[in-house]
């Protein structure tokens, strides 16, 4: 592999979002479920056309109590209308700036369930069919959404994560548990080459899971997020793989 998207979550008021615009080729915008409005949306659609940096959107369970990280209950149809009302804030922000959707990526908990909930699985990808059926989606390598969605026609990027560990089973460790979020920079990057140079997500406790990615994320509400951008970017580069 010589070349990796480098992504990052956006809009959801860190106040980092200019210094990590250089860094990255990639973002996801909150719209409106978990943080974000029109203001937010719009300013930070404008960083990223100035930076070169392409834009998605990333919708979320309508819980900004606790930032979108826990996993909400439901109908199929409130789950529905949820995410056609912050899509539809989202296009008509795009729709303002002159902005091209480039893909569409699920935040915290309903990322992680759409790993292997089918109910809501079905109800993503049909909203994406409905309003983005030309974007991309972002999402966990082996999940049922991957799946669901190469079933129905939609690009997909195989999504890895910097600055979390893994699972067995491919999915996120919980936030919860310690060693689920990395912040020692060396750690970080040894992680990183794992993914884009051996194809392998690591485990938390060790070992790996043999699966490619086409983008690494890295959460903007990081602590070290700056820092850890310019690291990782470096890094690539240093080991002859482009940031595009």
């Amino acid at each position: 592999m010589h070349t990796i998207d480098l992504n990052c979550d956006m809009g959801e008021g860190a106040g980092n979002d200019a210094l990590l615009m250089p860094f990255i080729s990639s973002c996801s915008i909150a719209c409106g479920g978990h943080v974000g409005d029109e203001e937010s949306i719009k300013a930070t659609l404008l960083l990223a056309k100035q930076h070169g940096v392409q834009v998605g959107a990333h919708p979320a369970y309508p819980d900004p109590e606790h930032f979108g990280r826990k996993t909400m209950q439901l109908s199929n149809e409130e789950l529905k209308e949820s995410l056609l009302k912050q899509l539809r804030l989202f296009l008509k922000c795009c729709e303002l700036t002159k902005s091209p959707v480039h893909h569409i990526k699920p935040h915290g908990a309903l990322y992680n369930d759409l790993f292997h909930d089918a109910a809501k699985v079905e109800v993503f990808v049909a909203v994406i069919k409905t309003l983005l059926p030309q974007a991309k989606l972002y999402c966990s390598p082996g999940s049922l959404l991957e799946k669901e969605a190469l079933r129905s026609g939609i690009q997909v990027k195989r999504e890895g994560f910097m600055d979390h560990t893994y699972n067995e089973d491919g999915t996120l460790r919980s936030r919860l548990l310690a060693g689920a979020v990395l912040t020692d920079l060396d750690e970080v990057g040894s992680h990183v080459l794992s993914v884009v140079k051996d194809q392998a997500l690591p485990v938390f406790g060790g070992g790996y899971i043999p699966l490619s990615v086409q983008t690494l994320c890295l959460h903007g509400d990081h602590p070290q997020a700056v820092e850890l951008i310019q690291t990782v970017n470096r890094l690539l580069k240093l080991n002859g793989i482009d940031v595009h």
